[in-house]
């Protein structure tokens, strides 16, 4: 029994010296190699702080912006910073301050996006004849927003379609009223469409444009009516009454479509409106909500009168017989 319990004593023993041996080879093998691959991380290293290093020794100043510019918008003093960026992510048209201040955006410009020449045009030369001027009469794109740019045209009930503005930038925008800029000549061809739209019942409406920045401006096609010049001439009110009757008529086409909103389309609008928190409440009073409910009370006392069974006098009704 004793030897069988030495000879299990020395299998292990041998077991044990052969793996222990085993693990000084691998360890005297994988020492060189975990040596060169640290060697080979800190070249590496060192190569990529060199790198870092040159590429900031080689940051130049550039003009970027503070704030999202809009397509066609005019960039001003405050609208450019000057930041440092790596001279090899700097393209070779970079503007400078002086030369991108006064200039428009091609294109829509996102805030801390640095300004190149291939981003902005020149804008022109603002001449002595140019005018702020004010329409409510041109039906408007439902989505247009303040400093977009449009072709206002007008469309006569034959089917004719004529531009007779060309890339107006609108100034502001007011309930159905757009404010654009325009020259002497603009507007007497606008007054002369509004006179021809007031004669042939015709429509002007605007259309925006997708790129100002890249799309060049239309060419004019309306072609100014000269019996409608000659009336201009001769009755200079017929203008002012042409622009009157317009805006009656888009009111008219707005009444029209009010119109056919049902009892229960306003009924739905007014219980949206009385589920709706007011800011101050108790300081804003809703005189639709208001009425609504006189109303309802109303008739639900009405509808109660009636519903209440009606008793009469046995001996009335005994005389009357």
């Amino acid at each position: 029994m004793s030897r069988i319990r030495f000879r299990q004593r020395q299998r292990l023993l041998t077991a044990g010296a052969g793996a222990a041996a085993a693990l000084l080879i691998c360890a005297a093998a994988g020492i060189p190699y975990v040596r060169h691959i640290e060697k080979n991380y800190e070249a590496d290293r060192s190569g990529y702080e060199q790198q870092i290093a040159e590429m900031d020794a080689q940051r130049v100043p550039v003009f970027a912006l503070t704030r999202n510019i809009q397509a066609g918008e005019e960039i001003g003093e405050d609208d450019l910073v000057q930041i440092e960026v790596v001279k090899t992510t700097v393209p070779e048209d970079m503007s400078a301050r002086e030369d991108a201040v006064g200039r428009y955006a091609k294109v829509s410009l996102s805030k801390n996006m640095p300004v190149s020449e291939s981003m902005l045009y020149e804008g022109e030369v603002t001449p002595k004849d140019l005018r702020n001027q004010e329409f409510r009469l041109i039906e408007l794109p439902s989505r247009l927003q303040a400093g977009e740019f449009v072709d206002v045209r007008v469309k006569f009930p034959t089917g004719e379609d004529f531009i007779v503005l060309s890339k107006k930038r609108t100034e502001d925008l007011a309930s159905g009223t757009i404010w654009v800029q325009m020259n002497e000549r603009e507007i007497l061809t606008m007054s002369s469409a509004i006179v021809d739209a007031y004669l042939n019942d015709a429509s002007i409406y605007a259309v925006t444009y997708v790129e100002p920045g890249l799309q060049q401006a239309a060419t004019i096609t309306y072609p100014a009516n000269a019996s409608v010049l000659d009336l201009i001439e001769s009755d200079p009110n017929i203008v002012e009454r042409a622009k009157t009757e317009l805006e009656r008529r888009m009111r008219e086409k707005l009444e029209s479509g009010l119109d056919l909103l049902t009892p229960e389309d306003i009924q739905k609008y007014l219980n949206s409106k009385a589920n709706m928190s007011t800011i101050n409440p108790g300081t804003q009073n809703n005189s639709l909500i208001q009425e609504q409910s006189v109303d309802t009370g109303t008739t639900q006392e009405a509808e109660a009168a009636e519903s209440e069974p009606v008793f009469t006098d046995n001996s009335d009704a005994g005389v009357s017989d």
